[in-house]
């Protein structure tokens, strides 16, 4: 752990150096906190926000206990591009204070930080990720919401790397092909960390000014670390988008994938993971989507995957000073055993 101070401001900021990368705490330390910073390729954003809540369950328990949380929680934005490199970060630092402390107060961190460089100028890529956040431990949960309870979760922390060449073929297809490392680790017992190591092939053809079609072939291996277990991963998809209006396409993908599971008593399974996707604009300013889709999705407590099934409808609309939107998803989890299925149904406005 470590505890950073700004040096013109006083701010504290306690996080596990260990698992955020050093030049993302670094570079905060050299931004000014007092207003927007911005140059011809630098621009900086600080911010802060404040809010009191009621809560009537933030045990979640069948016996509810109810609470006030005060949640401050300063955190800044910087961006910076020039020529072949992009970067871009956003850190929160989040205080919740319980009044009534029916719970404990909480200091969370939150990191999304991204860097892109062209290595060779229009050839050689690279781009690495970090994403430092909360997660459920029991997967089927979903994503946590922000200003929810932490109940049930733990801090999980993602580095991404991924080189990659572009290569183009003739006049419309193109080659991109690459490799990459994932580092998932979280931060409570019962949790497995992993590394992912992953190869991919992918060929993009534009048929028309509206149609494109890809192909793609790759190879994902998953070793949990201190655990035994993971798999081998080997898949082929093909994907294919039409834009039939502005604004307004259809998109489905195919991708047939064998999966070796290297735990003990395994059995390898065939998967059919597939997306359909219709995006229509009623207006320029309203826009409907319906989607099905199944997907592999990262599972804390287990060395493999879970299977996600997602069917969702949508409707969003833009204004001058905000958006509103209302969904309505149907989501179904299965392990590699079929007959152990979860299933939520989870409005949204």
């Amino acid at each position: 752990m470590v505890c950073i101070v700004h040096p013109q401001r006083g701010l504290v900021f306690i996080v596990r150096m260990s698992k955020i990368p050093v030049v993302f705490l670094v570079l905060w330390l050299l931004l000014p906190l007092g207003s927007v910073a911005e140059g011809a390729d630098f621009i900086v954003k600080p911010r802060i926000s404040t809010t009191m809540e009621y809560n009537d369950n933030v045990t979640e328990t069948q016996n509810p206990e109810g609470d006030y949380v005060w949640i401050v929680k300063p955190g800044l934005s910087a961006t910076y591009e020039h020529s072949r490199v992009l970067f871009d970060l956003s850190y929160d630092f989040e205080n919740k204070k319980y009044l009534d402390q029916v719970k404990s107060d909480e200091q969370n961190n939150y990191l999304s930080a991204r860097g892109e460089i062209e290595a060779i100028k229009d050839l050689f890529f690279i781009d690495t990720s970090d994403s430092y956040t909360k997660v459920y431990t029991n997967a089927t949960r979903g994503e946590v919401e922000e200003g929810d309870t932490t109940t049930g979760t733990t801090d999980q922390n993602t580095f991404d790397f991924q080189p990659y060449f572009v290569i183009p073929l003739q006049e419309r297809p193109s080659l991109r092909t690459g490799g990459g490392l994932r580092d998932i680790w979280y931060s409570s017992e019962g949790s497995i960390d992993k590394r992912i190591y992953n190869l991919f092939a992918n060929v993009s053809h534009e048929l028309t000014d509206r149609w494109v079609f890809s192909g793609e072939a790759g190879f994902q291996k998953q070793d949990p670390r201190w655990e035994e277990g993971g798999f081998e991963r080997y898949n082929f998809k093909l994907e294919s988008t039409y834009s039939y209006a502005e604004g307004s396409s259809i998109q489905v993908s195919f991708s047939p994938t064998y999966t070796d599971y290297k735990g003990e008593n395994s059995s390898n399974k065939q998967y059919n993971p597939y997306s359909i996707k219709i995006t229509h604009a009623f207006s320029p300013t309203i826009v409907g989507l319906i989607s099905s889709a199944m997907n592999f999705t990262e599972d804390p407590q287990s060395s493999d995957t879970k299977n996600q099934y997602v069917h969702q409808v949508s409707l969003n609309g833009e204004y001058e000073r905000g958006n509103i939107s209302a969904i309505v998803a149907y989501y179904d989890y299965e392990t590699d055993e079929s007959v152990n299925r979860t299933t939520y149904w989870r409005p949204n406005i």
